[in-house]
């Protein structure tokens, strides 16, 4: 469906103020003395997300004397500070929040509780609740301010309609999440038990390997300082390394390169390395690079493998192996540190020992997950797109 051939006649919409068709409810539970099991917290909201997808059960952590809001199933819970977020849940049970989430209700003689949540994520409310919002560090917003907003309420025929509407993208965009879930704990499967042979006749042949013997180490980026950033070569950057199993050619920074000056490009096949991390489950994270990126370079905080021979080690099977549950665990238990974690060149090519199938049996198993990942590809465009044309349905209606 194209938002574009929607027409939506508001000749018979009134205006209303949001605190018309919605209430606040306070009430407080003392938590001494209660049967309720589960809480929210913020952080278990996500943003522009009406569903609620974690929580926290009551004996396992100690809550400030915050958390005394009591909400039911079905109710709004809203995050009333940095309401930029977009924080706007549905509970789907009753349980206990803290008293800056607020609670809220649809006064459903007015207003099509099903459409509440979908009024509260459009842009016009949240663009009013962010001009109404005080404080600076951690902005929040007062119910009366918030009750105050005003938008174009329909009849509430219309309003079942619209809400069936918006209802059925959403079911659109959860049974794609969904199918992506089971697909994406599918391929983790996959890929793992295809790396350790598991699937394979012919694994008794699989040959060992010191990892360094396969190739040599390099260094990223050199003797750089902040004034030679923003322009010039390009050079791949840390996230991109962190975030992409195949390293993403059009996510590069730039940095000034002279003449006749000494830095490491990277070429087709190299395995790039991020050194460091926060947390040692983050540390060794591995891309490698599948197109030719003549001209480019690797930013300081990875360095990088060349492979001396594709005959051994194709780098499409590399893609897959290198994120295995089997090279994740070693480049964990090798990191070292306390407030950061790194993991050094030497420790990665004398220490990692992996075995690897013949040529052909590589590029077969790579070949299959592939086919796999290019499915969650085109089911997390099904899910953007889902997203897209949600978004552009409320707030054409609101």
């Amino acid at each position: 469906m194209s938002t574009r051939e929607m027409f939506i006649d508001k000749s018979s919409w009134t205006v209303t103020k949001f605190g018309d068709v919605a209430i606040q409810q306070k009430v407080n539970v003392n938590r001494e003395d209660t049967t309720l099991t589960k809480y929210v917290k913020g952080e278990h909201m996500s943003s522009e997300d009406i569903h609620l997808r974690s929580w926290g059960e009551l004996q396992d952590e100690y809550l400030g004397p915050a958390f005394i809001r009591y909400f039911e199933k079905g109710d709004i819970l809203y995050g009333s500070r940095r309401t930029y977020l977009k924080k706007v849940s549905i509970a789907p049970f009753q349980g206990i929040t803290s008293n800056t989430t607020f609670v809220i209700k649809a006064i459903e003689e007015k207003f099509d509780k099903r459409l509440l949540p979908f009024l509260m994520l459009s842009d016009g409310f949240t663009e009013h609740s962010i001009m109404h919002s005080k404080g600076s560090v951690n902005p929040y917003i007062n119910w009366k301010d918030l009750a105050n907003y005003e938008f174009l309420l329909p009849p509430k025929d219309q309003q079942a309609e619209l809400a069936e509407l918006l209802w059925a993208v959403n079911n659109s965009f959860e049974r794609n999440l969904e199918l992506k879930n089971s697909l994406s704990n599918y391929f983790e499967r996959m890929k793992n038990d295809s790396i350790s042979g598991k699937f394979s006749s012919n694994s008794n042949n699989w040959k060992e390997y010191i990892f360094g013997t396969l190739g040599y180490s390099y260094g990223g980026l050199t003797g750089k300082t902040k004034s030679d950033f923003g322009e010039g070569k390009p050079f791949i950057n840390y996230m991109n390394v962190f975030s992409n199993a195949a390293v993403n050619p059009s996510q590069f920074d730039r940095v000034r390169i002279g003449t006749n000056e000494k830095q490491n490009e990277i070429k087709l096949g190299d395995i790039l390395f991020t050194g460091s991390s926060e947390i040692p489950e983050e540390v060794g994270m591995a891309s490698v690079v599948l197109d030719d990126l003549s001209g480019y370079y690797l930013n300081s905080f990875c360095f990088g493998f060349r492979l001396n021979d594709f005959e051994i080690l194709r780098p499409e099977y590399a893609k897959y192996l290198m994120r295995s549950a089997f090279v994740r665990q070693f480049m964990t238990r090798r990191a070292q540190g306390s407030t950061r974690f790194n993991i050094s060149k030497s420790v990665v090519k004398e220490k990692l020992n992996i075995v690897i199938p013949e040529i052909k049996e590589q590029l077969e198993i790579a070949a299959t997950l592939d086919s796999i990942e290019s499915s969650l590809m085109l089911l997390d465009q099904k899910i953007s797109e889902s997203k897209t044309l949600q978004k552009s349905i409320l707030n054409q209606i609101f």
